[in-house]
């Protein structure tokens, strides 16, 4: 299997190529040219096991013998879960899937941790280095740091937007004091380290230093999240009888894009809900056919304080059925214009697996109210948005109801303190980052570059 570009071109590469790629040549995101035939086994089992068999089964037989296993297995030794993730039920038909028994608290851990061990293992049999480059709106560059950090091959160069993540996300990722990591504290918000990012792997200092995605834009990232859909979802239709509906909160696109391709595989699911914050881009596209951004504003849930879902690109290939030139015509008015239109043809396709729901501040602080009053369970402000949208929605939905929980509450705990009056615990394992000095850097967009010279050149 090959993978090609949501926009066209000649390139076409195997999955081992794309451990170490972004974007493509021209700026699109790489899919594969084929979906695989998909067998019953990839419902069954731990996260690890099915973690394994999707990369497999995604062309991941282009990498040495036995690599992908022994790497996904090592990383899950990290989680205070290894065998999960956890999906609990909360309420009648309604579930948690808890994404955040990670090193850093987060969903990202679940393809971090494993996507670290793969490019390290895979680097050291290629006798190659790296630089990893990761725009972030928190828990990815927290994730990013705690995988990549102290490793011989590998540099780590995190962006994240001034005043633009919490303060427990802000120290995840600047007091490792590991040599290797350099974290980027840029004046902008989460879009502008973005576009730096994809602007940086077109460069020429792309070549020199290795430069490498771990965003979602990765697809090896994207198929490792796959993994946890289609484990939740076979193991509440062989306890229920039923298909799952999953209410994802999101940014960027990627975790509920993971769930598309879990359904795409024959997972029992039936609707995806896209939640949202305050930056409601997504539920106004559904809205409205017309995908733009606004000015970004902050909120208590900054990881989804985006206007650009780099990864509905790829469902943007999907619903124009591979027409790669309307894509790139579309990311290109996106770029230049601001925003495109899709047909009511197009938009009936994406209603066949996705609806969206936005969630006001004021709501969110009520759902973690509603709750801890209720369940004695305290929610971070993320997956607020989730339960928001599921008090809403649930009854209009056919199957069981899942709530994804993206992290953990105490990463949050100004917004949860806001909300119920009490400061969620911080587990003990990452207790010591309030201890440790930070280290980063305050540069502006164009001064990137310059920084990563500084330290790694």
């Amino acid at each position: 299997m090959n993978y090609i570009s949501t926009r066209g071109g000649t390139e076409s590469l195997p999955l081992a190529e794309l451990l170490t790629r972004g974007t493509a040549n021209n700026g699109g995101l790489f899919v594969p040219q084929q979906w695989p035939d998909a067998p019953a086994d990839l419902l069954d089992g731990e996260y690890a096991e099915i973690a394994t068999r999707v990369l497999l089964y995604f062309g991941g037989d282009t990498l040495p013998a036995g690599l992908i296993e022994t790497a996904i297995n090592t990383a899950m030794q990290k989680f205070t879960a290894p065998v999960g993730p956890p999906v609990n039920p909360l309420d009648n038909n309604l579930w948690t899937l808890e994404l955040m028994h990670g090193p850093t608290l987060a969903f990202k851990d679940f393809a971090l941790a494993p996507l670290a061990e793969i490019i390290d293992s895979k680097l050291k049999h290629d006798n190659k280095r790296a630089t990893v480059l990761c725009a972030t709106s928190g828990d990815t560059g927290a994730a990013t740091v705690s995988a990549f950090a102290n490793r011989e091959r590998v540099n780590a160069v995190v962006l994240f937007p001034d005043g633009g993540v919490s303060d427990f996300q802000r120290r995840q990722m600047t007091t490792t004091g590991a040599g290797n990591i350099l974290p980027l504290c840029v004046d902008g918000d989460f879009d502008d380290c973005q576009r730096t990012v994809k602007t940086l792997y077109l460069t020429q200092a792309a070549e020199k230093y290795g430069y490498t995605a771990v965003n979602s834009i990765n697809i090896v990232r994207i198929l490792l999240q796959t993994a946890y859909y289609l484990k939740t979802s076979g193991f509440i239709h062989r306890t229920t009888g039923e298909a799952s509906n999953y209410f994802v909160p999101t940014g960027n696109f990627g975790n509920v894009y993971a769930a598309y391709i879990a359904k795409q595989l024959g997972a029992p699911i039936n609707t995806l809900v896209v939640t949202s914050n305050d930056n409601d881009v997504l539920p106004r596209f559904f809205e409205t056919s017309r995908m733009h951004g606004t000015q970004t504003v902050k909120t208590i849930s900054p990881s989804m304080d985006i206007q650009v879902s780099s990864n509905f690109e790829r469902l943007l290939w999907h619903i124009k059925q591979g027409d790669t030139t309307a894509v790139d015509h579309a990311q290109q008015a996106l770029e230049t214009s601001g925003g495109y239109e899709i047909s009511a043809e197009e938009m009936d396709r994406i209603a066949e697996d996705f609806t969206a729901w936005r969630c006001a501040e004021p709501e969110a602080i009520s759902a973690i109210q509603s709750v801890w009053q209720k369940h004695q369970k305290i929610i971070c402000p993320h997956t607020a948005t989730a339960y928001h949208a599921a008090d809403k929605l649930a009854n209009t939905l056919s199957g069981q109801n899942v709530i994804v929980e993206t992290a953990h509450p105490a990463k949050f705990s100004n917004a949860i303190e806001l909300a119920i009056g009490e400061v969620p615990t911080i587990p003990a394992h990452v207790k010591d980052q309030f201890q440790q000095q930070e280290q980063y850097q305050q540069v502006s967009v164009d001064g990137v570059q310059q920084a990563i010279d500084d330290r790694f050149g």
